[in-house]
């Protein structure tokens, strides 16, 4: 069920200006296609999409399919080339793969896609919910192995890289040094490799998150919002 503190503006609930028919199962599955894209950091060379309950059963008459493609190539939720970003993938070579999943919800909601892109070096897997208005949760994120679970809309910092706890903590006071309002902390570390996101309460301005980049340039940063 969604919180009052899932949606940050009236906005939220009402939609944005969008392609599709629906909300939850465009827009949102836009946004969903977007924080996979984001985190991958680079343009997919394959999209799997994993569709539960009440995506897995309407994905192809409202246009979820689209919308998630579309999304994880890079498009807005009003970019005119998501009625046509399957093809446009097929003519670029991007593998695409949908499965409808028949077993419960990995997310919890009936609106629930489980994303996974490859390009480059990296591998990214996003489980995200879309709650209605366009607005989205993200469930879990995993990054060439590292997992972390979650349950929290936007914004949303992810961090990730060669890191042990000491750099972590540096980073942290760093952004709270920067007056950026941190609501939760959700990382994990596997010898020199970390999986930090960072679920914030307010926007983060492009000036301070490329200072921030610069100063801790060995690592990737993914701004989802």
């Amino acid at each position: 069920m969604a919180r009052k503190q899932d949606y940050q503006s009236a906005f939220d609930v009402i939609g944005p200006i969008m392609m599709g028919p629906s909300s939850s199962h465009t827009a949102g599955a836009v946004k969903i296609g977007n924080a996979a894209r984001t985190i991958l950091q680079t343009n997919p060379q394959s999209i799997t999409i994993h569709y539960y309950e009440s995506f897995a059963s309407t994905h192809k008459g409202h246009g979820t399919d689209l919308a998630i493609v579309g999304g994880a190539m890079g498009y807005n939720t009003f970019d005119e080339r998501i009625k046509h970003s399957i093809d446009i993938a097929e003519e670029q070579q991007i593998d695409v793969e949908i499965i409808e999943e028949t077993g419960t919800s990995l997310g919890e909601h009936p609106n629930c896609a489980l994303v996974k892109l490859d390009g480059s070096d990296r591998h990214v897997e996003i489980n995200g919910i879309s709650i209605g208005g366009g607005t989205i949760k993200i469930k879990s994120i995993h990054i060439n192995g590292l997992c972390i679970l979650m349950n929290h809309g936007l914004p949303i910092l992810v961090i990730d890289g060669k890191a042990n706890i000491a750099v972590i903590n540096h980073l942290i006071n760093d952004l709270i040094e920067h007056d950026i309002d941190i609501n939760e902390e959700i990382k994990t570390i596997n010898k020199d490799k970390c999986l930090l996101a960072l679920h914030l309460n307010k926007q983060l301005s492009e000036a301070i998150l490329t200072e921030i980049n610069e100063k801790y340039n060995d690592l990737n940063f993914s701004y989802i919002n």
